[in-house]
């Protein structure tokens, strides 16, 4: 989409050598040799930055930990919020014209770039990602993925054997009223827009009609909650489980399996630079370090799966992870979704409401 460009000045970086970036854009997009040392000066002189958005804070600790280390100098301040919130907080901020936010972490990418609320950036640590991982536009990196299985089951109510094992296998009869999903934008409503994606309209939305008619109960609970319950045994299959929840779980003695559809649909947590970031060079740092090799083996230790390839999925969720299964991946794009999710909610509510 295209972006307007909102000309917002940062404070210039006195220093030897080249002109120094003074807009959010030159900032975001500097490749020149003394990149590292022109972002560490004007940080300097920044001081802090805000991040805004999805991400808790105990796992968020270690990270600020380890970028203080690094970055003594920056002090960063964080709200935690939902991706609606943010979007709400950044929007607010642009209309007004006192921009406070650099950093986002919010799945409202399609919002913020119509908005012009975001700015293209380029990392150099994105060189490690795979060209698939990446937004060709370079608004948005991921943090971290979210892997979604077909379907989680309970060992203790069903035997493996008669597990389900396909997509067509979840319309059996004998499922009928035992199955759960979580009804948000996460659960239910991503597993048909994903469906609608890689299927297309006509063969997604039979299925789902064939779906509606096995009673699946939708709960509005988390989808870490709805988990819980296949768990013990109150709901004997759920669709569209986290995989990151399957391995939670089971490393605690869950009676859990899940079936991982080929190909696996896969979406992040982005994160995204503010267009009128006020601290632009600190918030380009603390991006390049969310991305590379140490904050990412942080989140691996936190039970999440790392966005970088060179960073491995702990031990406890390798089994789950579908490249280890030898599964193919469906990266789910946010902008897509986005355009989707008004229709997909009106098909949801007509066949299972």
């Amino acid at each position: 989409m295209n972006i307007r460009s909102i000309g917002l000045w940062a404070g210039l970086v006195v220093a030897p050598g080249p002109a120094l970036a003074a807009t959010v854009e030159e900032i975001a997009r500097l490749a020149s040799p003394d990149r590292q040392k022109v972002l560490e000066d004007g940080a300097r002189k920044e001081g802090e930055l805000l991040w805004v958005g999805s991400f808790n804070e105990e796992n968020a600790k270690p990270i600020l930990e380890g970028f203080a280390k690094r970055y003594p100098f920056l002090k960063v301040n964080r709200v935690r919020t939902d991706s609606t919130k943010a979007l709400q907080r950044v929007l607010a901020e642009l209309r007004a014209r006192q921009s406070r936010t650099d950093l986002i972490t919010s799945n409202a990418v399609v919002e913020l770039r119509e908005a012009g609320a975001v700015q293209a950036f380029r990392s150099p640590v994105l060189d490690q990602f795979a060209p698939e991982d990446r937004d060709p536009d370079g608004y948005a990196a991921p943090l971290y993925f979210v892997n979604y299985g077909l379907a989680a089951y309970n060992t203790n109510q069903v035997k493996p054997a008669d597990a389900p094992k396909s997509y067509d296998d979840l319309l059996d009869p004998k499922w009928r009223g035992q199955m759960t999903f979580a009804s948000s934008a996460s659960g239910a409503l991503f597993f048909a827009s994903f469906l609608r994606m890689s299927w297309g309209d006509q063969k997604a939305v039979d299925f789902l009609e064939k779906l509606s008619k096995q009673k699946v109960v939708g709960r509005t609970e988390s989808a870490r909650t709805v988990l819980g319950m296949v768990a013990s045994g109150e709901h004997k299959i759920m669709i569209n489980p986290f995989l990151t929840h399957v391995g939670e779980l089971v490393r605690k003695g869950a009676p859990l399996e899940v079936l991982i559809a080929n190909p696996a649909p896969v979406s992040s947590t982005p994160v995204l630079l503010a267009k009128s970031a006020p601290h632009p060079h600190a918030a380009m740092l603390l991006i390049d370090y969310l991305l590379d090799r140490e904050a990412q083996g942080m989140l691996r230790d936190a039970g999440y799966f790392p966005a970088n390839p060179n960073v491995p999925p702990s031990d406890d969720l390798k089994p789950f992870s579908p490249k280890e299964r030898g599964i193919a991946k469906y990266i789910v794009d946010d902008t897509k979704l986005g355009q989707m999710m008004p229709e997909t909610t009106a098909i949801f509510q007509k066949l299972f409401e």
